[in-house]
């Protein structure tokens, strides 16, 4: 009896617990479609940072990291240097994280006054009905320069 109340108890527990894998937005076929074209095309980003171009700035990337939500989340990284092997980048509230490669699902970059890249926030504007011009011109029409 005991046995049993407490394999009842694991199970309320576990189906109470957060969903293993990704956000629901990062199964979609077309966000998944997004994150395949972004690492495909990660050596723009890498020839557009070490370039030199004065046009070039503000330079992010998307790393998928644990969570406790979910298992893995995407968190957008900025301030990126290179440490050894790998890399560090900077939370939007100012944690230090470190990261590789591998870890990259997405990246962009400003060139002039507009982002390229951003294969993942392109997708997202594709999934709302609002209205968001405003947002959508901060991005040029095509992702790679």
């Amino acid at each position: 009896m005991i046995r049993w109340l407490a394999a009842l108890l694991i199970l309320g527990l576990a189906a109470c617990s957060p969903t293993p894998g990704s956000p629901a937005m990062y199964k979609d076929r077309d966000m998944q479609n997004a994150v395949a074209e972004a690492r495909s095309t990660l050596p723009v980003f890498f020839e557009a940072r070490r370039s030199g171009n004065a046009a070039y700035s503000d330079f992010r990337v998307t790393v998928i990291m644990p969570s406790s939500a979910y298992g893995r989340d995407y968190e957008e990284l900025s301030n990126i240097r290179q440490e050894f092997a790998g890399f560090i980048g900077e939370t939007s509230g100012g944690k230090e994280v470190p990261f590789l490669t591998a870890d990259i699902a997405d990246w962009r970059f400003k060139d002039g006054e507009r982002y390229r890249g951003g294969y993942t926030r392109r997708v997202m504007f594709d999934m709302t009905n609002a209205e968001i011009p405003n947002i959508r011109a901060q991005f040029h029409e095509e992702p790679l320069p």
